[in-house]
């Protein structure tokens, strides 16, 4: 099998628009992975809000959590491995983002769990389709932050999907040091440079013993840009953005209709289907 290991994002790939795992997906994965295949979720998510669904497509190794910034091992639930957002670029961002107004939902992630100054509800609605708890602050996350003794992983920022490209593009000016990008059409994600899944699947297939060259990364969102770019074969779902499709070898079907399996049974399982 020329693929040895595949590296897939999670929402808005495996995962379809109504919050479902597909049959067909769940069987690709399955006859990919007896055939000998690493399959790896790679995801934005906290282990905990992930944890469920790799469960339900039975697999037990590994996944990529927070963007890149943490491995887990999925038996034994142990972090393997994990980056941090520097500490003072974190309340920076955080307080850049406090200044802009309401309009604006800032949320951190520490030790596996999601921060936010207040409820609101697009918090409960982050919190809904992720399906996690997570945990008010009473302060200012900036505040929050700088008296915390652990380290932040990244941050989220929640806004209407009209004014997510001009936060971004201003934040990259005000921030060189910091990836501005979009994992949603209503979020956008701060971490520091250099911490991506691009360097997670690097790390894993370096711990596996298999050339990157022989890995196929899928995703939808520009947080998946540099797995895309860093694997053998890099694949935008169809209903990725734009900017991702820019950086893809190929173009699979989207993830309503099923890309997942269809890129699996392509390029791994001899164009075999599901019947």
């Amino acid at each position: 099998m020329k693929y040895k290991a595949i590296f897939c994002d999670f929402d808005g790939t495996i995962y379809r628009d109504d919050h479902t795992i597909s049959q067909t997906n769940k069987d690709a994965i399955r006859k990919y992975v007896e055939a000998g295949g690493k399959f790896v979720v790679s995801t934005g998510r906290l282990f905990s809000a992930i944890y469920p669904k790799v469960l339900e497509l039975n697999l037990d190794k590994e996944v990529i959590v927070y963007q890149g910034a943490g491995i887990y091992d999925i038996k034994t639930k142990e972090q393997i491995f994990g980056q941090y957002f520097n500490r003072e670029e974190a309340i920076r961002a955080l307080k850049y983002v406090e200044a802009m107004g309401d309009d604006y939902v800032p949320l951190v992630y520490i030790n596996d769990t999601c921060h936010t100054q207040k409820k609101t509800d697009y918090v409960e609605e982050f919190v809904k389709i992720c399906n996690i708890s997570y945990k008010t602050t009473g302060v200012p996350l900036s505040e929050y932050v700088a008296n915390c003794k652990d380290k932040p992983v990244k941050v989220i920022v929640l806004m209407q999907s009209e004014l997510c490209d001009a936060f971004v593009t201003k934040g990259k000016e005000d921030f060189p040091n910091l990836a501005f990008m979009r994992s949603h059409v209503c979020i956008v994600e701060i971490i520091t440079k250099g911490i991506n899944k691009g360097l997670a699947i690097s790390w894993l297939c370096e711990r596996y013993g298999i050339p990157i060259e022989d890995t196929i990364a899928m995703g939808d969102s520009e947080n998946d840009i540099a797995m895309i770019e860093a694997a053998g074969l890099g694949v935008a779902m169809g209903n990725a953005m734009p900017l991702v499709k820019q950086s893809a070898d190929y173009i699979a079907d989207t993830n309503d209709n099923d890309g997942v399996a269809k890129v699996i049974y392509k390029f791994c399982l001899n164009g075999e289907d599901d019947e």
